[in-house]
């Protein structure tokens, strides 16, 4: 079966089209940006991805800016899937109807000339789940439930109502799909778009959450990526299909309310707990009058806070008849929201290829695959699994395992009572999980942790890379986690270089240094990330934290990298047993000198 796409290179479009495309499927995929295009389908299997056909087109234009040849092309399909349109609150009203009623017009024409001619299997619409239509009342006057929604809400709702309309005089099948809140995947909680939900993050991590709008009363209806793919995918392998709409959401009684929500994201954030509520109608208006402006939260964003329920009785049945839920996975939530506070953080990040972010156990990793044991890298404080990308480029097609340690980069904040204890307990349970015995290697903080990892899994280790570890206790001016967390907050990019060149790292300054520097900053201004740092170096200062048995470590297994400029470096007298070796370079040597380090590793560890 031929399926014509729109949307293709979107947040949703691109989780449909992986999922639709490995059910078998040929997709004609509308495209506007094909260098966008190729981009999305490179993260395919090459299986998948020759079954995707690009058709140059634009949505805003006529006849959806297809050629001739390509008009005819696609009015061959069986099926449309309607998914294409921006995620803009603030659009105009000219932009908007471009954007919404325009291209429901169009495809309108389309699929009533395809069904004309060979009978279209289905339409799939996907619109919000905040549309007031149904397949009643869109048969009616289309402005009637409209009151005053904003320019986007407006022409997203009225092309649900012209599309219906429309598709109901030609007795084509209609399904339309009502999302609520998309968040990220199920499994992996990996949100690429910051509004929705990033818009809340975004407020509650700068404290401008005080007040829970709508307190216990009301909710944010929300549903994983995955699980809107996987439902699509469900409607199109479902055979004499009805018209019918679809909510994709929970009942009401099983989901967070708001305080629930934000007191949530609160404790993941590390930041204030909300202490009262107010009404969402109070609130709007306040950030109508400007002040929304001011904070950069569009008053627009309240909209999808409700205090009402709606119909899923269609969207069981279909589940039902598949077998396949789509209901909030609690536990995932924590990264939704750990990743939605990186992306943040690094507005402009994206996991290079060919690393993909996974989720193992408690933490986030990113991992290519590749020959050999698996060489699993931890980063040091102030870091995160991203800052050793360089050095897993270099190491020649290894399997390379990174891992973003509990509270750091995209993994969730600590649970445990000790950040140390949670880290060990985390690289412990992933390496579990892998098939043959790894390769450890641990920068830094993450050197200690590397070493207590093998001290509990040692058949597992099958060597030991300690790069610069942290090994005696850190002055006790880090002693207060509070206090050096303040410092954190104001620290400055001139104050952090300067510090950094004290301790004999990036002494020539250049690029990489900037970087490090820029990085760095940006991650402090995270509550989380900030409190996770402050956390590890009050840990650093206290002996216990330091409990290490390395009279009973294999002396084959173990080798250590120091990075000789690093003045305040010390190894205990129990750790000089081992073989060690140096590198000209300060404390940071894995992110000011990647390509030295990854050659040590290589030579040392890996031959």
């Amino acid at each position: 079966m031929k399926i014509f796409l729109t949307g293709a290179t979107g947040f949703i479009g691109k989780a449909l089209l992986a999922t639709v495309t490995s059910q078998g499927y040929e997709v004609y995929a509308l495209v506007r940006d094909l260098p966008r295009f190729r981009q999305a389908v490179a993260q395919l299997p090459l299986s998948v991805s020759q079954a995707v056909v690009p058709i140059a087109g634009d949505l805003s234009q006529p006849r959806l800016g297809l050629s001739s040849a390509n008009y005819e092309r696609v009015s061959d399909t069986d099926m449309i899937i309607h998914a294409g349109g921006p995620m803009n609150i603030r659009l105009g009203a000219a932009e908007a109807e471009r954007a919404f009623l325009h291209p429901a017009k169009e495809l309108a024409e389309l699929a009533v000339r395809i069904h004309r001619n060979k009978g279209l299997k289905q339409f799939i619409h996907l619109v919000g789940f905040m549309s007031p239509y149904d397949e009643a009342n869109a048969l009616t006057d289309q402005d009637a439930a409209l009151g005053h929604a904003p320019p986007y809400e407006r022409s997203k709702f009225q092309a649900d109502a012209y599309l219906r309309q429309a598709l109901y005089q030609h007795s084509i099948p209609l399904s339309t799909v009502n999302p609520s809140v998309v968040i990220g995947d199920s499994l992996t909680g990996m949100t690429e778009q910051l509004g929705g939900l990033g818009i809340l993050v975004d407020a509650v991590r700068r404290n401008l959450m005080p007040l829970v709008p709508g307190g216990d009363r009301y909710w944010l209806p929300m549903v994983h990526l995955d699980h809107v793919a996987s439902f699509v995918a469900n409607l199109v392998s479902t055979e004499n299909i009805s018209s019918d709409t679809y909510y994709l959401l929970d009942p009401r009684s099983g989901s967070p309310t708001m305080r629930e929500l934000i007191r949530t994201i609160a404790t993941e954030l590390r930041t204030m707990q909300p202490i009262g509520s107010v009404p969402p109608r109070l609130l709007k208006a306040a950030l109508g009058a400007g002040i929304g402006e001011r904070l950069g939260i569009p008053s627009e964003s309240l909209n999808f806070i409700v205090d009402r329920d709606f119909p899923v009785r269609s969207k069981t049945d279909i589940e039902e008849k598949h077998g396949e839920r789509t209901s909030l996975a609690k536990d995932t939530l924590p990264f939704v929201i750990a990743d939605l506070d990186y992306r943040l953080t690094h507005p402009q990040s994206a996991v290079p290829e060919p690393f993909m972010q996974k989720r193992r156990s408690k933490v986030v990793t990113l991992e290519r695959e590749g020959e050999g044991p698996p060489v699993v890298l931890l980063h040091g404080a102030f870091s995160s699994a991203d800052r050793l990308v360089p050095v897993a480029e270099r190491l020649n097609g290894h399997r390379t395992i990174l891992i973003d340690l509990p509270g750091f980069g995209r993994s969730p904040v600590s649970r445990g009572s000790s950040l140390i204890e949670d880290c060990v307990e985390a690289v412990t349970a992933l390496i579990a999980q892998l098939e043959e015995p790894v390769v450890l290697a641990g920068h830094s903080f993450g050197g200690l942790i590397a070493a207590k990892v093998m001290e509990r899994i040692e058949p597992r280790i099958r060597k030991l890379a300690l790069l610069q570890p942290v090994l005696h206790p850190l002055s006790l001016k880090y002693r207060s986690s509070a206090l050096t967390g303040t410092i954190l907050k104001r620290l400055k990019s001139s104050a952090f270089g300067s510090e950094l060149r004290k301790g004999g790292d990036f002494p020539e300054g250049g690029e990489l240094m900037e970087g490090y520097v820029a990085a760095t900053i940006r991650e402090l201004r995270s509550p989380r990330i900030r409190h996770t740092n402050a956390w590890a170096m009050s840990l650093l200062t206290r002996t216990r934290s330091f409990e290490l048995r390395p009279e009973t470590w294999n002396r084959d297994k173990v080798l250590m990298l120091r990075g000789e400029r690093e003045r305040a470096f010390f190894l205990p007298e129990p750790f000089r047993r081992f073989d060690i070796h140096s590198l000209p370079y300060g404390h940071q040597f894995p992110i000011e000198a990647p390509l030295p380090t990854a050659d040590w590793l290589r030579s040392a560890i890996l031959s």
